[in-house]
């Protein structure tokens, strides 16, 4: 019977793929079964119902869980292990030429059906349930890679709710501009005759205002004389046209009195040429009529001109992240002896909460694992970055180092060999996570160097301290040597340093909020 299973045979069944064509896949060198797609598998609702009983079971587990799961660097379909029960899934033979099913034996997650397999939003879901997150915690950091609405431009369609009133006040006074220019008529009373007068008196002006002086009487020449240039000067700067001065003043009133001469000497009928004979002064003129009639109102007033529906602007949104929206999070845990057990675990709850919110606010987040007891470890994975033995003293200045070489420069591990960087801050938006039970003997004063430095020098984006109790005890009621320290940071460091400390799993909770939470908008 040995033999017989070990040794695969032509008439030896194994599971190919789901999806393919169910039956025997020729060109193998045994009969392959396919389970039926997706599409045909009766047994998901099944396997979905059961997958709700083991989550109830798996209530107030959370911290044994994320003890053993790999879930802040690989957020994606996850098997968190179970005690007990078995999944219904079609798996012929697996006890045995009998076939049929079992429960398992052994440790949680060693048979093939001591875990089940979720997504990571289902995952995540199962944690905050668990640590009892408030409601709108849950809805902010409930997807790993949210999509920003972002304004692109603006429409001339949209909800009310997109309305952009500063966009729409700017088409109305467009449009009334414009109307004002092609009617000014519409918003003058008389404004035909008053713009002939305008220009009878500019042509009879501006033929006084000649050497000669031929057509004004002696007696009249001193009433006027003081106001003919003011007067013509207003006409010949008025706004929006261009000026006329210096040396073109002369040739363009000559211009505009042969203009009028020629018209009068072809309607000999006529006492005065109309205004609009000249059409360059013709449009300065109605200008000048509408500014002097206004009173310095210019645009019509909404009253005048009320806003119309094809006014109307709204802010139009598109769905995209932002190329350049990138982060890095480096992770820094204190592996040292007094460490062990609860702290590390409490470090991990908070990493992960830490890590998801930062991933709910880029596109693309990089973890960076660096452990420390008296030296430096990066890690590549979470199994070593948490199951690496904790022993020896607690000095961070090398782990610190580290994490300020590798974000400037990219630098390689003495310890592990492994390497990673740069991260410009032109690029990338940079924060720190350090865990800790604080009986850091680096000195205060390397302490606040170090933290100086990252967050001031290299400009991180925020840092974060989480004291945790030792191994052997708890916090106490005073922060230790690294918590002490930073507290004496100066003012613009602790703008973007958060501190808090926890004692066990539901302290985690108050103290990612403290640290992180309230900087959520900053």
């Amino acid at each position: 019977m040995s033999n017989k299973k070990n040794t695969p045979s032509i008439n030896t069944f194994v599971i190919g793929p789901a999806g393919l064509q169910s039956g025997v896949v020729s060109g193998m060198t045994s009969n392959v079964i396919v389970p039926p797609g997706p599409e045909r598998d009766r047994t998901g609702p099944e396997r979905e119902r059961y997958k709700e009983r083991l989550r109830e079971r798996m209530k107030g587990k959370a911290g044994d869980i994320i003890k053993k799961v790999p879930i802040i660097t690989k957020p994606g379909t996850i098997k968190v292990p179970v005690d007990g029960g078995y999944e219904p899934t079609w798996k012929p033979g697996r006890d045995g030429d009998g076939g049929g099913g079992g429960s398992g034996q052994g440790e949680p997650g060693e048979g093939s059906a001591d875990y089940v397999e979720m997504t990571f939003e289902e995952f995540v879901k199962m944690i905050f349930d668990d640590l009892d997150l408030p409601n709108m915690l849950k809805k902010q950091m409930a997807t790993t890679m949210v999509k920003s609405q972002k304004v692109k431009g603006i429409s001339r369609h949209g909800p009310k709710s997109r309305l952009n009133k500063r966009a729409t006040v700017k088409a109305r006074i467009k449009r009334a501009a414009g109307l004002r220019n092609a009617q000014p008529e519409l918003f003058v009373p008389e404004f035909a005759a008053k713009c002939q007068a305008a220009f009878d008196a500019y042509v009879f002006y501006a033929v006084a205002a000649g050497e000669s002086k031929p057509f004004i009487p002696a007696k009249l020449w001193p009433m006027v004389g003081d106001n003919v240039e003011s007067f013509l000067q207003a006409i010949e700067t008025v706004e929006p046209f261009p000026k006329v001065l210096n040396d073109a003043v002369a040739p363009y009133r000559t211009a505009v009195i042969a203009t009028v001469s020629e018209y009068l000497e072809a309607h000999t009928d006529k006492e005065s040429a109309p205004y609009k004979c000249h059409l360059d002064l013709a449009s300065r003129i109605e200008a000048y009529v509408y500014q002097q009639e206004r009173t310095g109102t210019l645009i019509p007033t909404i009253e005048e001109v009320p806003f119309h529906k094809n006014d109307m602007r709204f802010n139009r949104l598109q769905d995209k992240f932002d190329p350049d929206s990138k982060a890095v999070v480096f992770l820094v845990l204190d592996r040292s002896g007094s460490m062990q057990g609860d702290p590390i675990d409490l470090c991990k709850m908070y990493f992960f909460l830490c890590v998801l919110f930062v991933r709910t606010r880029y596109k693309t987040v990089d973890i960076v694992l660096i452990s420390h007891d008296s030296e430096a470890y990066l890690l590549k994975t979470e199994e070593e970055f948490f199951k690496t033995g904790a022993g020896g003293g607690t000095v961070a200045v090398p782990a610190w180092k580290l994490v300020y070489d590798i974000a400037e420069t990219g630098a390689k591990s003495e310890k592990t060999g492994n390497s990673a960087g740069p991260y410009k801050s032109s690029v990338w938006n940079r924060y720190m996570f350090h865990g800790t039970d604080g009986d850091l003997f680096d000195g205060e004063s390397a302490i606040q160097l170090w933290w100086k430095k990252i967050i001031l020098e290299a400009g991180f984006s925020y840092c974060g301290y989480l004291e945790t109790g030792t191994a052997w005890g708890g916090f106490g009621s005073s922060w230790r040597l690294g918590g002490s320290a930073l507290r004496g940071l100066p003012a613009e460091a602790k703008e973007r340093l958060g501190m808090a400390r926890a004692n066990k799993k539901e302290d985690v909770i108050g103290a990612f909020k403290e640290i992180l939470i309230k900087n959520a908008n900053s």
